[in-house]
């Protein structure tokens, strides 16, 4: 069972910055997906994304103008390499990953069903940094599975097992492994 939400309710599936793989549509209809760890929240309805300009996923939020950040728990590890992989722009990353997509809420742009928690973003605008386009998107909606919402409606990250990248480009990734209060 899901959990569905609209605007900036959705951002607190994204507590503590995971590794995340973003989902975007290409042309043919084809999900696209790739890998990320560089984003972060820019206000309560706003994140931002590096993406490289020479990637489908750069070419893809620019013409249909919305992506989803969908957060994997360790389970799917195995995941990462895929969709990290040069896949065509015809195929999808998804698939030949052997996961399973989800409708959107609010968007034509699927998520990735076994991830704990997807937030969906309409296009914003770019801010272009060297090889990057610094992309920005405001949380439209997403979904979270009711197993990983925590006692505030966010995400839990022990429950969800999200991981940070560790020795990017290396595939070492860590789990949260406590709470220390101040």
């Amino acid at each position: 069972m899901y959990h569905e939400a609209r605007g900036s309710e959705a951002l607190g599936f994204l507590a503590t910055k995971p590794l995340v793989f973003i989902t975007t549509l290409h042309a043919t209809g084809v999900v696209n997906a790739g890998v990320f760890g560089a984003y972060t929240n820019l206000s309560a309805e706003h994140v931002g994304a590096a993406v490289c300009v020479e990637s489908h996923t750069y070419a893809n939020i620019l013409r249909q103008k919305e992506f989803v950040i969908n957060v994997p728990g360790a389970d799917l590890v195995k995941s990462i390499a895929v969709i990290a992989d040069d896949v065509p722009p015809d195929k999808s990353e998804v698939e030949e990953a052997g996961l399973t997509l989800k409708p959107g809420v609010s968007l034509d742009t699927p998520s990735i069903a076994e991830c704990a928690a997807s937030v969906e973003f309409a296009f914003d605008r770019e801010v272009h940094i060297g090889y990057h386009g610094f992309l920005i998107g405001k949380a439209l909606g997403g979904w979270i599975k009711e197993e990983f919402r925590d006692v505030d409606g966010k995400i839990d990250i022990f429950k969800a097992a999200v991981m940070k990248d560790f020795k990017y480009p290396r595939p070492l990734y860590v789990l949260p492994g406590r709470i220390v209060e101040g």
